[in-house]
């Protein structure tokens, strides 16, 4: 996290901007190596993620489908169903597929009684301008007794990504939900004006209902992608990445599952300001595809690395940091990004590199 200016600064990033982000992350890890979305967190969407994982979908986008509608955010309430877009002012989504299931993997089972409904949803930034998301704030299921559900902390092997958008960046992945078993008409509600508390813009998915034809959203990033080699500058700090290699094994204890592999970006932090600079390799580092999906760091390869990139300390003022992270990536995404977040809640900004 960015804390060049005052503590107050610090409190509001950590405790707002991504709270809910880094809980979700210590309840995956808790799964066995689960803080890598490539690791295992279930079976509930692997047919899924491995239909979405290329940027070339076969599926109609939302600019291309003759069968699906766009509901357009005007007025304070909407309706669609799985499969059709809706907009907002800056944020459009579509929720794309729903499952249930009572486990996530081996170290995540539902409570007794209850099950898991996992979404495959997708959300574009659709403005010119950053703009910021929370699946937990936004988000929640509705049952036909008005019964309500939040998002659960656990996870699926692509949970999908909360954090600040770039223009055209979409997010995509799984919400995960938590009902009694056999709980019946299920809606899915989403709040675009959650982060502005003078409007009500809310959008209801209907997830027993579903689109002739399914929607997509298409990444169409409005930032500059770096090529490696080159650095990005923000608010005095230098982020440089140097390099990346891949690998499918880190060693004895690192071994990338069948299908994956070690991406290795090699990064570079300086601190500029006249300020400690506390870096997270978890809340502000992902590799990204070019449909969305975003990984984060794998703890057993990273760890496995001979320069893994180390923070647990603070960088000084004028300090420098280097080193190498690993994360855990299917082999069959067409383009892949390293994308740093500066973690700058009153103004956001991304950089982002291609891997390619």
């Amino acid at each position: 996290m960015l804390m060049e200016n005052d503590i107050n600064r610090r409190r509001v990033l950590a405790g707002v901007g991504t709270g809910m982000t880094l809980l979700a992350g210590c309840a995956s890890e808790d799964g066995a190596d689960n803080e890598t979305n490539g690791g295992d967190g279930g079976d509930a969407t692997s047919n899924t993620d491995e239909s979405e994982s290329t940027e070339g979908s076969e599926e109609a986008t939302a600019t291309e489908t003759d069968d699906a509608e766009s509901t357009t955010g005007g007025s304070a309430e909407a309706n669609v169903t799985l499969g059709e877009v809706a907009e907002g002012d800056n944020l459009s989504l579509v929720a794309r597929s729903t499952e249930r299931t009572t486990s996530l993997g081996e170290y995540s089972e539902a409570e007794s009684g209850n099950e898991f409904v996992v979404v495959r949803m997708a959300v574009k930034n659709t403005s010119d301008a950053f703009a910021e998301f929370s699946s937990y704030w936004q988000a929640r299921l509705k049952d036909g007794e008005n019964h309500v559900y939040d998002a659960s902390f656990n996870s699926t092997d692509h949970p999908i990504d909360s954090s600040v958008l770039a223009p055209g960046e979409v997010s995509r992945g799984d919400m995960v939900f938590e009902v009694p078993e056999g709980t019946g008409d299920l809606t899915m509600q989403f709040d675009f004006s959650a982060f502005d508390f003078t409007s009500f813009d809310r959008v209801t998915i209907d997830l027993a209902s579903e689109a002739s034809s399914a929607a997509d959203l298409t990444q169409d990033l409005g930032v500059e992608v770096n090529d490696p080699g080159t650095e990005a500058t923000y608010e005095g700090v230098t982020v440089t990445l140097h390099g990346v290699r891949r690998e499918s094994s880190l060693g004895d204890y690192a071994e990338a599952e069948e299908g994956s592999e070690y991406v290795i970006p090699d990064i570079e932090i300086t601190n500029g300001t006249d300020e400690a600079l506390t870096v997270s390799t978890l809340l502000q580092m992902r590799v990204k595809t070019g449909t969305g999906l975003s990984f984060t760091g794998d703890l057993m390869g990273s760890s496995s690395l001979d320069q893994a990139y180390e923070e647990g300390s603070d960088i000084a003022p004028g300090e420098s940091r280097r080193g190498e992270l690993a994360y855990q990536v299917e082999t069959d995404t067409e383009s892949q990004f390293w994308v740093f977040n500066f973690l700058d809640f009153s103004d956001p900004s991304k950089s982002f590199w291609t891997l390619d």
